[in-house]
């Protein structure tokens, strides 16, 4: 008897690996299909983006792209330092887990709806049977990145928006919009302690709230920390979209540049993709509304933008299919501490 129960729990734990490899060979296999979608519709796209890649790609210019590259890491880095801060309210985490734990979100983010990849990643790299408490955290950590992306923009959309031809009716839209997300964030932080305290009858509510109740244990220092991170990590990622904008030498202020990119990255934010393979595509359609007033050569921007692509998403996400193949899963629990 003890035999036969210990040939089962053998079988149970090779058909759990099994598995796990299984689950890791198709999260692969979609992100290295999402990266060979997105250089095959470039291609199709715009055949003089590559052209202009040549272009660029001269000695004159290496400095800017030595930079540009150099600020890939501090990103992640800013990015990695903010999950930390917000994760260690529930597990004590370090710096190197924060950021294997972000590159892995990132990659996983292919294969998943809207943030639920990224979630998934960050929370299943945690080294505790706690992790899933740190589900909180993670949605704290994408509401403030968002909340400072539409700060910023509502920004740049101040200093633009007479310049964009949208209909005066469009425009009340979106200062409605941006008033409602800037006010509610105010009040989630302030009320946050409030919000979560409540107590959940239903089970599923219950589970819930487990998870969610961690967003009314940050300080006030927590959250000015975090936003500090985040701040600083938008100003990298938006100054990286402004020096691939600067190769092409257009005849636009450097404030007037930032302020575009700001509303790229506030149309993201606003309009989401269903994943990261729809990334790219939305943020050149913007890229190139934004910039329509201006009668710039539509190949280079999309060329800027892909070249930001490049090096902020597809060198980290490679890192994440290696990290995803590393991690050893099957060894994990995953459990809450308040099963």
């Amino acid at each position: 008897m003890v035999q036969d129960k210990e040939l089962s729990t053998a079988k149970e734990k090779r058909n759990l690996q099994n598995l796990l490899w299984l689950g890791k060979l198709i999260i692969t296999l979609l992100i290295l299909s999402y990266i060979y979608k997105t250089f095959q519709n470039e291609q199709k796209g715009i055949a003089d983006v590559s052209a202009v890649f040549r272009d660029i790609l001269v000695p004159d210019h290496l400095p800017i792209l030595l930079f540009m590259l150099v600020l890939v890491p501090v990103n992640w880095a800013l990015e990695s330092l903010k999950w930390q801060q917000l994760a260690k309210k529930v597990v004590d985490i370090s710096f190197r887990d924060a950021f294997r734990g972000t590159l892995t979100g990132l990659a996983l983010g292919v294969a998943a709806p809207a943030q639920l990849g990224d979630t998934i990643g960050r929370v299943a790299a945690l080294k505790s049977d706690r992790r899933l408490e740190a589900i909180g955290a993670a949605i704290v950590s994408n509401g403030i990145q968002f909340y400072i992306s539409v700060a910023v923009g509502a920004v740049g959309w101040l200093h633009l928006e007479g310049r964009l031809g949208l209909a005066p009716r469009s425009k009340q839209i979106i200062h409605m919009l941006l008033a409602v997300v800037i006010i509610a964030g105010i009040f989630v932080v302030w009320f946050r302690k409030p919000l979560t305290d409540w107590h959940p009858r239903k089970a599923i509510f219950l589970k819930a709230h487990a998870y969610l109740r961690i967003i009314g244990n940050y300080s006030a220092r927590d959250i000015v920390v975090s936003t500090m991170y985040g701040a600083l990590r938008y100003a990298v990622f938006l100054g990286q979209f402004v020096l691939a904008l600067s190769l092409f030498n257009f005849p636009v202020p450097a404030f007037e540049l930032a302020s575009a990119v700001s509303l790229i990255f506030l149309a993201k934010t606003l309009i989401p993709a269903i994943n990261v393979l729809g990334d790219l595509g939305l943020r050149e359609f913007t890229a190139l509304l934004v910039f329509e007033p201006y009668n710039l050569p539509a190949e280079e921007i999309i060329a800027a933008t892909f070249l930001v692509w490049m090096l902020n998403v597809l060198g980290p996400i490679l890192i994440g299919i290696f990290l995803i193949w590393k991690y050893k899963w099957s060894k994990m629990k995953f459990s809450s501490s308040n099963n």
